[in-house]
């Protein structure tokens, strides 16, 4: 019953465009809490003996959300800031119950199971940008997607770049579990071809960047060879120069050599993109303009999501634009106080992963690379993912036996089925 629930936590994360029937509230915000309360009850021995064993980790997750709140309630836009504090709030209840989830699995030896229902929900997700690119008005976008941003896939995730973010992640997790035997080879060539297509087509240069720090630190883990990093990168490269989107993104979009093959127009001059240098120096206005309202409010902040609603459309007009730095973010709508209780929750979770999986501890890096220059906590999707990653790591922190040598509490990755 607690893996259907974990099931319906995925599913429910892909609705975030689906509003109830007379009310105008996605239907993931009720769900996710809901599926996570279930998740819970169902496992209230474990939850009991977690709490006992993680007080500093649940102590620096409860700081955080009441300081969260302390930021909202005293906030100039206070309705804004309360909203996204009850949205958020179904995070927290989220993260709790993948804390328990996967301290009860650890017993069993049976997170297989829920790795390998992550790697085929990212296959669907990656699936589902070949679609878009095919025929980017199908009607599973008029039902699921986000506002479009056709030529660059974003699948049925809010923004292109988390969407090319997910699938290097994917490609990176897909290589752990087949190097740990509990996917089969033909399952990773598999993978591979959804994810290295679906990274060319997000036309995503920070998820490019990720991608290339995922492989880095897979040999660093030795789950791959030089040769095998190289050979993977060389097929990302001919996806890169045969599709016109990411042609673009690279600064050949004048190219009479490439793309080979044109996925999306006749004539790759009909693409029409924002200007590859503009969106990296639109950055620099973001980060200028939270530093000038941290400066005005630098305790309290301005409030949960206000910079989106309400600084962001100063610098550019539409809502939606955050600080675009996860730390910043943090900074400017949470204060000093804020961002320090941010960072301790970075430094307890690091002092009890740093011996984890790798099958857990590449994403988490990931991740957070990803939003040094981006900020993902509105898409729900990926942070489910993140926060699944961030759970099954604190649980499968490694111990020093009576023998001296590292090993872990259990292998993690046995199957369950």
């Amino acid at each position: 019953m607690i893996n259907i629930f974990f099931l319906l936590i995925l599913f429910s994360s892909l609705l975030g465009r689906i509003k109830f029937p007379g009310l105008n509230i996605g239907i993931h915000y009720l769900l996710l809490p809901a599926f996570s309360f279930a998740i819970i009850s169902l496992s209230l021995k474990d939850t009991k003996e977690f709490i006992k064993k993680n007080k500093t980790t649940l102590i620096s997750v409860g700081i955080l959300y009441v300081w969260m709140w302390v930021s909202s309630l005293t906030s100039q836009f206070p309705s804004t800031a309360i909203t996204y504090s009850v949205k958020y709030s179904s995070y927290f209840i989220l993260y709790f119950a993948f804390l328990v989830l996967t301290f009860k699995k650890l017993k069993t030896s049976s997170l297989t199971f829920y790795y390998r229902c992550i790697l085929y929900l990212l296959e669907i997700i990656g699936i589902l940008g070949f679609l878009e690119a095919l025929v980017p008005n199908h009607w599973i976008f008029e039902l699921l997607k986000f506002p479009s941003f056709y030529p660059q896939i974003g699948s049925i995730m809010q923004n292109p770049n988390q969407f090319g973010v997910i699938m290097g992640i994917g490609l990176c997790l897909s290589l752990t579990l087949e190097k740990q035997n509990k996917i089969s080879p033909i399952e990773l060539y598999i993978s591979e071809f959804i994810f290295l297509i679906s990274l060319a087509l997000s036309a995503s240069r920070n998820a490019w960047l990720i991608f290339l720090f995922g492989l880095i630190i897979l040999l660093g883990y030795k789950i791959i060879d030089i040769k095998k990093a190289i050979a993977i990168i060389s097929l990302w490269l001919l996806c890169i120069l045969t599709i016109p989107v990411s042609t673009y993104r690279i600064g050949l979009g004048d190219s009479k050599i490439f793309p080979l093959i044109n996925l999306f127009s006749t004539n790759p001059s009909e693409i029409v993109l924002p200007s590859p240098v503009g969106t990296a120096l639109s950055r620099f206005a973001l980060w200028k303009a939270a530093i000038i309202e941290t400066i005005k409010r630098p305790v309290t902040g301005i409030g949960v999501g206000v910079f989106a609603e309400h600084i962001g459309t100063k610098v550019f007009g539409p809502k939606g634009f955050h600080a675009h730095n996860i730390f910043l973010n943090v900074l400017v709508e949470e204060g000093i106080p804020g961002l320090l209780i941010f960072t301790n929750f970075l430094v307890i979770i690091a002092s009890k992963v740093k011996y984890a999986n790798p099958v857990a501890i590449a994403p988490i890096m990931m991740c957070l690379a990803s939003q040094l220059p981006d900020f993902f906590a509105e898409d729900y999707t990926f942070t489910t993912i993140e926060f699944y990653f961030l759970a099954a790591a604190i649980n499968s922190r490694k111990v020093m036996p009576e023998n001296s040598e590292m090993q872990s509490l259990t292998p993690l990755l046995s199957s369950e089925l």
